[in-house]
C-alpha cells in the first residue's frame, strides 16, 4: 500500500453527500474511495446516524479510520468495534421531551442509546426512517429507556418540524432547561436534540487528536446545515452542487452532486491537494 496520503484525513457526510436515499451509494464515490485508501488515505464519515445504520456500508467502503456519528457525540472504531469517545446527554432532557410528545401530538420521537434505537412516540416518518437506514427499534415508554442517551431525534413532516423548532426556539429565550443543550435540524424531517458543544466540528477535531493527525491535512464534505460546524474547521472545506446555499458558502470549492459523484470528485482531486495547494483559511 502507498503512504502518499497517510498524512490525510478526508471525512464526508453520508445522506445527501455521500449517498442519496432510495439511490445508494454512487459506483464512482465507492471506486474514489478504494483508492484513496489503497494510496495510504484515511477515510471515514461523520453523521447523525448510529452505529447500526453506518455499519452497513462498512464493507463496501473499508473506512480506514474510525467514523463521527450521532452528529459528533460518538467516536466509533468498526475495526475493533469500540468506542473511543463519547457524549451523552444528561438525564433532565427527558422533562424537555415530554414537553414536545405533549404539544405535539403527530411527531415521532427516537431516544439513542448505546447503538441502539428506542421509539418513545410512534409515527409514520419514525417508520420510514428506520426502514430507509434498515435498522431495527424497540417501542417502549420513555419512562422504561434508562440508561445514556447519545441524542433524541424527532421526524415528521416539514412543516411539523418547522414548528417544533419555533416552540424550541421560544423556550430557549424563557426555560433554562432547554438552553442546556443544544438542538439541530438535520434534514426537512429531522430535528435533533444533542449534548451542549456536539457537532460534527468538535467530534472532527476530536478524531484528528485521537489519530494524531494536523487539522491542517484534515478534509471535510457535506451538504446541510449540521455540516457547517465541521467545513469550518477542517483544513479544506468541500460541499457538493446539491448543497444548501448557506452551506456552499462556507466550502473552498463546491463539487458535482450527491449523484453524480461529488465526493469522487473531491478524492480525485487530492494529488492537487496533497502538492501544496491547499488554502489554509485558519490559523490552527
Amino acid at each position: 500500500m502507498s503512504e502518499k496520503f497517510s498524512d490525510m484525513l478526508v471525512v464526508s457526510d453520508i445522506d445527501g453527500t455521500l449517498l442519496q436515499a432510495g439511490y445508494g451509494i454512487p459506483k464512482e464515490n465507492i471506486e474514489a474511495i478504494d483508492n484513496f485508501i489503497e494510496a495510504g488515505g484515511l477515510f471515514t464519515v461523520a453523521t447523525g446516524r448510529s452505529v447500526e445504520s453506518v455499519s452497513k456500508y462498512v464493507e463496501w467502503l473499508k473506512f480506514s479510520a474510525p467514523a463521527i456519528l450521532c452528529n459528533g457525540g460518538l467516536i466509533y472504531d468498526f475495526k475493533t468495534r469500540r468506542i473511543l469517545y463519547e457524549r451523552t446527554l444528561d438525564s433532565s432532557v427527558e422533562g424537555i421531551v415530554e414537553e414536545i410528545m405533549g404539544s405535539f401530538d403527530d411527531i415521532g420521537v427516537e431516544v439513542h442509546k448505546g447503538g441502539k434505537i428506542c421509539a418513545v412516540k410512534m409515527n409514520e416518518a419514525v417508520l420510514q426512517h428506520t426502514a430507509v437506514e434498515h435498522i431495527s427499534f424497540t417501542l417502549t415508554d420513555i419512562s422504561n429507556v434508562g440508561g445514556d442517551w447519545n441524542k433524541i431525534l424527532i421526524a415528521d413532516v416539514p412543516e411539523n418540524i418547522a414548528k417544533v423548532k419555533k416552540f424550541v426556539e421560544k423556550r430557549q429565550k424563557t426555560e433554562s432547561l432547554y438552553k442546556r443543550f443544544d438542538f439541530v435540524q438535520t434534514s426537512a424531517t429531522y430535528y435533533e436534540i444533542i449534548p451542549t458543544g456536539v457537532n460534527k466540528g468538535e467530534g472532527l477535531k476530536k478524531l484528528a487528536e485521537i489519530m494524531g493527525i494536523d487539522m491542517k491535512k484534515t478534509v471535510a464534505i457535506g451538504d446541510f446545515d449540521n455540516d457547517i460546524p465541521m467545513l469550518e474547521v477542517a483544513g479544506y472545506a468541500a460541499a457538493v452542487a446539491d448543497a444548501a446555499p448557506n452551506v456552499r458558502s462556507r466550502a473552498d470549492v463546491t463539487v458535482r452532486s450527491c449523484l453524480q459523484g461529488g465526493v469522487a470528485e473531491l478524492l480525485e482531486s487530492m494529488n492537487t491537494l496533497h502538492d501544496g495547494y491547499i488554502q489554509m483559511r485558519l490559523d490552527i
